[in-house]
C-alpha cells in the first residue's frame, strides 16, 4: 500500500501512477577491460586459441501491437519518445529508399544498447544527454502538504513583487540584453483586472485576448465574499451534492447564498460559528470559480499589444484620457491559469538605463527549457526571443545569485541549483564495461574505439495490412516533476534538485495489452488541435526480419548479447509506448559463427556454421560465470531483475495511466506530488517511506 504524506495508507487505486517506472542504475560497475591495450584488436581474426567469435544473429521482431518507427529525422521528446523534427503532427511508420517498411538499424542498436547496459552493469549514463545543463521550474503552485515547502522557500525568496522588474528583451552589440522599463510610482510594470478592460471599453479588440466571456462581469457585479476572519485563506470547494446546469442558474444562487452569508458574518462572531462561516466561505469561493470556468473564453491566447495608458499619482491605471499622465505602455498577458484575472501593464522602454547583459548559458536554458517542455508549450511564438534588430519585446527579470531569470510572466521560471549530472551516480571503476567495448566509443580520455557489432535495419516481412491510426497529446509530467523522477526518502519533504538528489533510473514503460487510446490529461492540451499527434501504426501481428553483425566477441560477451534478446519476454519500439504501441517480441532467433578457415584459408568457400538454439544457454552460462564473482546470480540483481519484470507481462493490478493533471472524484492528481510508487513496492512488497523518517 501506499503510504501518504500524512503516514495514511492508500486504497488500492488511489496510488500514484505512470504509464513507465525506473530500472534502478547499478551500484557498481562491471569492467570487462581494465585498460585501452586489452580490448580485442580490430585487424584480429577469430582463431581457436583467442577463442574470439565472429559471426551475425538473425531473428525475427514481431509486433504483439500497433507499432509506429517514425519517419524523418528524429529526437527525443520531453517523455522519452521519439518525434520527427518538425512542425507537423502526422506522424508515418519509416520506409527505405525502395519504399519498404523498416524499422532503422540505430532504433535496434539503441534498444539493445540498453538491454546489454542494464543487464551488464555497464555506465548508462553516458546515454544521458544535456548533463551540464540545468532544468528550470515555478514554484508558484507549491505548498508545505505537497512537500515542497523547501523549493517554495526557495522560489519567493527570488520571485517575488519587490524583486521582478519589467523591462524589453533585445539582441546588443554583443548579444541579448535587457533595456529595464521606466520606474513610475516605484514601479516598472502593474497589474490591471479583466473587469476593468471590459468596463473601459478595451475589449473587445482584434489585438487583445480576454480569457473570459463578457458575463464575468454579472458575478463582478455580485461580488466575493468577504473572509469571516482576519488572515483566513479560502480554500474553494464547491457545495457537496449540488450540481449547476448552466452558468445563469449558477449565478442565482450565488447571489442568494452570498447575501445570507454577508448577513450571518455581521451577526455572528462566536468560535463555533466561526467555523461554519469558514466552510461556507469556501464554499462560496468554489462556486465564483466554477462560474469563472463557465465563462471562460475559448479563444484566448497570449498576446502583447501597445496601448496608451494613463496612470495617476496614487499608481492607478486607466485608459481614459484626463486621469493621470499619459504613457506608451504594452498591455500583454500570458498563459491561462485557473483563477487568474490580470493582464499586465508595461512601462514605456528606460532610453537612459544601462541595458542589462544576457550571458550566452542563459539564453540557451531559456531555450533548453522550452524544448524540455515540448508541446505542453502553446503559442511557442508568444516565449519566443527576438531574432533581429530593431525588435525588442517586453518580459519580466530578476537577478539573483550572478543570474539573470527572464521570461515573458512576471511568475518568472528560475533554474535548480544543481545540474543533470549532479544527480547521476559517481562511479569509481576505470576502466571499459561491456557497453563500450561491444558498441564502440569516441575520445574517452582522449582515445576512441569502434563497436564490433552492426544493426541492419529490420525490413518488414509481412503483409502491412490496415494501417491503425490513433490520436495522442503530447504534454505529460517531464523530468523536472520531482515526486516521479528523483528518488525520495520523505513524502513529506520532496528533494529536487536544489537538493542533493539521485535520479531514480533508466526509464522504462509498463507493457499493456493494446493500444489504450490516452485521456485528456491537459485540457490546454486536448482544446489545442496544434499539439495532437495524429499516429499511423503498422498493426499488430506485423513481421520484420532483423539481423546483427558481430566481429571478435569473447563467448562471456556473446552470451551478454543473447541473454540481451532472450532474457526480456517482451520489447518497445518506436512513438506511443505511454499508451502501449510498440510492444514486440524476438522470434526465430539464429546464431550463426564464422568457421575459422572460412575466413583464413578458403574465402566464401565454407558455409558459415548454425549453432543449435539449445545451445546457446552455453554462451550465456559463460557470462552468467563471469558475472557471479561481481554481483552473484546476476539475474538476481535489482535492475536486471526490475528491467525482466517490466518486460515480462501485463500488469493488471498496476494502474498504467498518466495521472490527471487536477484532482476528480477524490483520486489523487499528478498535482498531489505523492512519489511513484518503485517497481519492487508494487511487485514484491518494498516498504514504503513514511513522513519524517
Amino acid at each position: 500500500m501506499q503510504v501518504g504524506r500524512n503516514g495514511t495508507v492508500g486504497k488500492p487505486g488511489r496510488l500514484p501512477h505512470a504509464p513507465y517506472n525506473f530500472v534502478p542504475f547499478p551500484d557498481k560497475l562491471k569492467i570487462r577491460y581494465a585498460s585501452f591495450s586489452d580490448l580485442p584488436k580490430h585487424d584480429s581474426v577469430p582463431t581457436e586459441e583467442n577463442e574470439l567469435l565472429s559471426g551475425e544473429l538473425e531473428f525475427d521482431i514481431v509486433a504483439r501491437t500497433p507499432i509506429l518507427v517514425a519517419e524523418g529525422r528524429v529526437e527525443d521528446d520531453a517523455d522519452g519518445d521519439r518525434r520527427k523534427n518538425s512542425k507537423k503532427t502526422e506522424r508515418h511508420f519509416n520506409k527505405d529508399v525502395f519504399s519498404r517498411f523498416e524499422i532503422p538499424g540505430s532504433t535496434i542498436r539503441g534498444l539493445i544498447r540498453s538491454a546489454v547496459g542494464i543487464i551488464g552493469h555497464a555506465d548508462l549514463t553516458d546515454n544521458v544527454d544535456n548533463q551540464e545543463q540545468t532544468l528550470m521550474y515555478r514554484g508558484l503552485a507549491d505548498a508545505e502538504n505537497k512537500g515542497l515547502k523547501n523549493r517554495k522557500k526557495a522560489y519567493e525568496a527570488v520571485v517575488n513583487k519587490e524583486r521582478v522588474k519589467a523591462g524589453y528583451i533585445r539582441i546588443g552589440k554583443h548579444g541579448y540584453e535587457i533595456v529595464p522599463a521606466k520606474e513610475i510610482n516605484g514601479r516598472t510594470y502593474g497589474f490591471i483586472r479583466e473587469q476593468q478592460l471590459y468596463k473601459e471599453g478595451i475589449f473587445p479588440a482584434p489585438d487583445l485576448h480576454p480569457m473570459y466571456l463578457a458575463e464575468i462581469l454579472d458575478i463582478d457585479a455580485v461580488g466575493r465574499p468577504k473572509l469571516p476572519r482576519r488572515g483566513f485563506k479560502p480554500k474553494p470547494a464547491l457545495p457537496k451534492n449540488q450540481s449547476f446546469s448552466d452558468r445563469q442558474s449558477l449565478l442565482e444562487e450565488y447571489r442568494k447564498r452570498l447575501e445570507a452569508y454577508h448577513a450571518k458574518l455581521v451577526q455572528s462572531r462566536a468560535p463555533t460559528s466561526v467555523e461554519a462561516l469558514e466552510k461556507e466561505c469556501n464554499e462560496l469561493y468554489g462556486m465564483y470559480y466554477a462560474y469563472l470556468r463557465l465563462v471562460q473564453s475559448k479563444r484566448y491566447s497570449p498576446y502583447m499589444a501597445k496601448r496608451t495608458v494613463y496612470i495617476t499619482p496614487d499608481g492607478r491605471y486607466t485608459f481614459q484620457p484626463g486621469h493621470g499622465t499619459p504613457h506608451e505602455c504594452w498591455l500583454m498577458s500570458s498563459g491561462f491559469m485557473q483563477k487568474k484575472q490580470s493582464h499586465y501593464v508595461i512601462h514605456p522602454m528606460d532610453e537612459k538605463a544601462r541595458p542589462v547583459p544576457l550571458r550566452e548559458e542563459e539564453v540557451h536554458w531559456y531555450r533548453y527549457d522550452l524544448k524540455v517542455k515540448g508541446n505542453r508549450v502553446r503559442n511557442r511564438e508568444f516565449y519566443g526571443l527576438p531574432e533581429k534588430l530593431p525588435e525588442a519585446k517586453p518580459c519580466f527579470f530578476v537577478q539573483d545569485g550572478g543570474f539573470t531569470f527572464f521570461g515573458f510572466t512576471p511568475y518568472l521560471r528560475i533554474f535548480y541549483r544543481r545540474t543533470i549530472k549532479d544527480g547521476l551516480p559517481k562511479y569509481a571503476e576505470s576502466g571499459f564495461d561491456y557497453v563500450r567495448a561491444m558498441f564502440g566509443f569516441a575520445d574517452v580520455d582522449g582515445q576512441s574505439y569502434a563497436g564490433r557489432l552492426s544493426f541492419r535495419p529490420a525490413l518488414l516481412a509481412s503483409n502491412p495490412g490496415s494501417i491503425r491510426v490513433e490520436e495522442a497529446v503530447a504534454g505529460q509530467p517531464a523530468l523536472s516533476a520531482p515526486a516521479m523522477y528523483i528518488k525520495q526518502d520523505k513524502p513529506d519533504e520532496l528533494k529536487t534538485m536544489n537538493d542533493p538528489y539521485e535520479w531514480r533510473g533508466i526509464k522504462q514503460y509498463w507493457l499493456k495489452r493494446d493500444f489504450e487510446k490516452p485521456e485528456k490529461n491537459l485540457k490546454s492540451a486536448a482544446d489545442n488541435e496544434n499539439v495532437k499527434t495524429v499516429l499511423h501504426l503498422l498493426p499488430q501481428g506485423s513481421r520484420f526480419t532483423a539481423s546483427i553483425r558481430f566481429d571478435l566477441l569473447h563467448k562471456d560477451e556473446l552470451g551478454l548479447l543473447l541473454a540481451a534478446l532472450t532474457w526480456p519476454k517482451h520489447q518497445q519500439f518506436g512513438m506511443g509506448k505511454p499508451f502501449g504501441a510498440g510492444c514486440v517480441v524476438f522470434e526465430n532467433i539464429r546464431l550463426y559463427l564464422d568457421n575459422v578457415s572460412y575466413r583464413l584459408d578458403r574465402f566464401f568457400a565454407e558455409d558459415r556454421l548454425e549453432i543449435p538454439a539449445d545451445r546457446f544457454e552455453e554462451y550465456i552460462k559463460v557470462f552468467c560465470d563471469t558475472m557471479e564473482p561481481f554481483c552473484g546470480d546476476v539475474r538476481k540483481t535489482e535492475p536486471v531483475r526490475v528491467f525482466l519484470a517490466m518486460r515480462e507481462k501485463v500488469y493488471d493490478h498496476i494502474d498504467t495511466r498518466y495521472m490527471p493533471l487536477s484532482e476528480r472524484d477524490g483520486y489523487p492528481a499528478y498535482q498531489s506530488l505523492l512519489p511513484l510508487p518503485t517497481v519492487g513496492q508494487l511487485l514484491w512488497n518494498d516498504p514504503y517511506p513514511r513522513p519524517g523518517r
